[in-house]
């Protein structure tokens, strides 16, 4: 139940009006609480079902790849899985992240992605790699 509230709540913000959010994928997290020393934030996208050679395109709103879900081996019709992002600290405004997603692929230009393809986004405060 709690991912599909999820996944409702990622459709919601991809089909807000405001500053063509529709268009270009762009979502805000909110951290669960300020960074502290030693910590780092990590997304996690649950990724759904994509077409054969699709993947996603994960930027901060100023254009920093934070990475690529290129799901390989998934079976047809089955759900890609999740895969977890590491955020730089400076991608972090006032405790939130602003992100920008994208579905690239074979057969047409990059696009949002659809609430089938990004399941959830969530962000969690981890370790600082060494």
């Amino acid at each position: 139940m709690g991912s599909s509230l999820a996944a409702l709540a990622l459709l919601m913000l991809l089909a807000l009006p405001a500053c063509a959010s529709a268009a270009s994928g762009e979502v805000v997290l909110t951290l669960p609480r300020p960074l502290k020393a030693g910590e780092a934030a990590t997304v996690l996208v649950e990724v759904g079902i994509l077409q054969r050679g699709h993947e996603i395109v994960v930027t901060t709103a100023s254009g920093q790849l934070l990475g690529t879900v290129s799901p390989f081996g998934i079976r047809s019709g089955q759900a890609a899985g999740s895969y977890a992002l590491p955020v730089p600290a400076e991608a972090v405004k006032d405790g939130k992240l602003a992100l920008r997603l994208k579905v690239t692929g074979t057969g047409g230009p990059p696009r949002a992605p659809t609430g089938e393809e990004v399941k959830s986004l969530k962000v969690s405060i981890t370790p600082a790699p060494p």
